[in-house]
């Protein structure tokens, strides 16, 4: 079984032939530029580097992980193997029993039911209004403005709008945003897939940590002209590259295409391309027109985290926004489940609770006495259902270890939408399971 320090001495040895044949970077900025100063690094020994400027060092793995922000150093040593050509023999396992008792920071969507993280297609007619839909949610995002009521997540948002210019940019940002922007950082050029975009963005990211939503316009201005580009694993391979930098990111990349002209009974169906396309993609927004000289319009959303809807929009052609009108089919809640109801009741009347699952569980026994739990099993449906028990009943759960006891800890928020703290406790405390910190 291959281990860290294996691989980590094959990666020294194959490094630096790799770099004396590679005809362009391996890294941009390359090798020789420190990740934390930005000053004129040394190579030493072919692999370890250090900056006489700050005094940081390390190896090309420590040197991926500060400057493609990679959270772990396992992420980083995978990527410069896979690189580098380095084969990976063993598969990273976890027992379900383990994966079941983890409990995971829940943080809030970026728009409420309509993107989430991860990488999200954006698909239309040309010249429908898809421009000026990614342009209005970059500017709402990056001011923290509901999208159609809905709650957004504020933070810094990149905008690639690789078929305009600076000019008419800057006129479609007054007729959109009234001259009032965010955090709101523009690119009208950048290179291919394959061909510098991936350092770019994880450049751009690394130095912009704040950064949680990029809009890419569009898809056929970043891929390569090759043979296999539009066949399934063309398609596949294309985004696959960019739901890993969204994952890694832990932020929103929405990426706007065509859709064809042939018509079909699924809106998914109608996104230009193979179904590679969408297998990657986390979820998609199909932009439609009634009439093509109208302003009636309807977005089809499907994502993996919730139900498909249809939402029906007009165009305001003065103010350049699609205004929402109504929902195609009425949104019906999900039914309520009984643990998480008892859970409300429970914090009815106090601001919070605190105890074992035990006696967790006694006490929504006494609420509902036909619920079907141990305490066990009492803790798995929480860790799972954290981001529910926020957003609909207003409660951040956590857990914490206190002298060797597990503790369950359930606050009542005074606001819903505040869930950047859930699912964390103390810095020096244990928590339930095994907390990853985003």
């Amino acid at each position: 079984m291959q281990t860290t320090e294996i691989l980590r001495t094959e990666v020294k040895f194959r490094f630096i032939d790799y770099l004396k044949a590679a005809q362009i970077p391996y890294y941009e900025p390359s090798l020789t530029v420190c990740p934390h100063c930005g000053q004129h690094a040394q190579v030493v020994g072919d692999f370890l580097w250090n900056c006489p400027n700050c005094g940081s060092k390390g190896d090309v793995v420590d040197y991926a992980m500060e400057s493609h922000g990679f959270r772990k150093t396992a992420d980083a040593l995978k990527h410069v193997c896979r690189v580098l050509g380095v084969k990976i023999c063993s598969l990273d396992t976890i027992a379900a029993d383990e994966l079941m008792d983890m409990q995971f920071p829940d943080n809030p969507e970026l728009i409420e039911g309509l993107l989430g993280k991860g990488l999200y297609l954006l698909a239309g007619a040309s010249k429908i209004g898809k421009s000026w839909l990614v342009l209005w949610l970059a500017h709402c995002v990056s001011l923290g403005l509901p999208v159609w009521e809905l709650k957004t997540r504020q933070c810094g948002v990149l905008y690639l709008s690789l078929e305009d210019t600076d000019q008419r940019l800057q006129r479609r940002l007054v007729e959109v945003t009234g001259g009032e922007t965010g955090d709101l950082t523009i690119a009208t050029d950048a290179e291919l897939l394959g061909s510098g975009l991936e350092e770019q963005l994880t450049n751009f990211l690394s130095d912009h940590p704040e950064t949680k939503f990029v809009i890419i316009d569009t898809l056929q201005k970043i891929r390569q002209l090759k043979a296999d580009s539009y066949s399934y694993a063309g398609d596949y391979a294309t985004l696959t590259v960019l739901k890993q930098i969204a994952d890694r990111f832990d932020l929103t990349i929405l990426l706007v295409h065509h859709t064809r002209k042939q018509e079909a009974d699924d809106a998914v169906d109608k996104i230009s391309g193979t179904t590679g396309l969408i297998g990657c993609a986390d979820g998609s927004l199909i932009l439609e027109k009634e009439n093509r000289l109208g302003t009636q319009g309807s977005l089809t959303v499907t994502s993996r985290e919730h139900p498909d809807k249809k939402l029906l929009l007009d165009f305001d052609r003065e103010k350049k926004i699609w205004k929402f009108l109504s929902y195609a089919d009425s949104q019906e809640e999900e039914p309520e489940d009984p643990i998480l109801a008892a859970v409300g009741i429970l914090l009815q009347d106090k601001p919070s609770w605190k105890g074992t699952a035990t006696e967790l569980l006694e006490a929504l026994l006494k609420i509902n006495s036909s619920l079907l739990a141990k305490p066990n099993s009492l803790v798995r449906k929480l860790n799972a259902k954290t981001r529910e028990l926020s957003e609909r009943y207003g409660i951040r759960y956590l857990g914490r270890r206190e002298e060797n006891v597990k503790y369950l800890i359930l606050e009542r928020m005074s606001d819903k939408s505040d869930t950047s703290d859930a699912g964390r406790g103390d810095s020096d405390t244990d928590h339930v399971g095994h907390i990853e910190q985003s």
